[in-house]
């Protein structure tokens, strides 16, 4: 398959990088754009599902968050909260797809083996599986050391008619900086979270973007473009949604 490779972007905001991978999955689902691989960072930010968005601890979540420098951000993929900082890196990738009831099982086992690839790149034992106590809980994980041992990354999936998106945050370095938020967002949700389920990549950020551009392009005719000027537009458009 062609995929196309978007040049990695490391926002002074989050909503930049959400406002982008919105406008990447409308363009995608119109046929404006072909297969496309998006890897950003940005500041520090939470974000949440929008069923964590509805629960009674939230807003107890969001003012907590905002105390210890994480604004809240409200995504349209699934799975639980998530802390980044600017050592991690949102990585997705946005198919067409022609039957929104087909493929989501397989785009998830293909999520998880391309990040574990990845990680394996540069030397981390990983694989696909739960972690204890981990934060954005769920079968489809990237960890090291078992059950009860790190967790590199989480898969999140958003399918609309025409299109999907399979999204990953891949925590790279400064893990540390990232424990008392989760925290104290999972208490406030009502939630099990285990501090030593996070920890560095020695590879650090610029060592995971290369790692999963190296293994995307060995599954995939990869072609590296610019960011399209109507969808750097549409994506300023779409940047004030997210935000608590």
């Amino acid at each position: 398959m062609k995929l196309y490779s978007l040049p990695f972007v490391c926002f002074s905001e989050p909503e930049d990088g959400f406002g982008l991978q919105q406008a990447v999955l409308e363009a995608v689902g119109t046929g404006r754009l072909g297969a496309t691989m998006l890897l950003w960072s940005s500041s520090p930010y939470v974000a949440a599902t929008r069923l964590e968005a509805r629960s009674a601890g939230f807003g107890a979540a969001v003012s907590r968050a905002r105390t210890l420098g994480f604004p809240v951000m409200v995504r349209n993929s699934g799975g639980g909260a998530v802390a980044a900082n600017e050592g991690s890196v949102s990585f997705s990738l946005t198919f067409p797809v022609a039957d929104l009831r087909q493929g989501l099982y397989e785009r998830y086992d293909e999520g998880v083996e391309v990040v574990a690839a990845a990680l394996r790149r540069v030397g981390v034992a990983a694989e696909g599986g739960e972690v204890e106590g981990e934060f954005c809980p769920g079968a489809y994980s990237v960890r090291s050391g078992g059950w009860a041992g790190v967790k590199h990354a989480g898969l999140a999936q958003r399918v609309t008619k025409r299109a999907a998106r399979i999204e990953a945050l891949v925590l790279a370095e400064g893990t540390r900086e990232l424990v008392p938020v989760l925290k104290s967002v999972y208490a406030a949700l009502d939630k099990p979270f285990r501090a030593a389920c996070l920890g560095d990549v020695e590879a650090g950020r610029r060592g995971i973007v290369e790692a999963l551009e190296a293994e995307v392009a060995a599954r995939y005719a990869l072609t590296e473009t610019a960011l399209p000027e109507d969808l750097s537009e549409r994506s300023r458009e779409l940047r004030g949604g997210w935000r608590v």
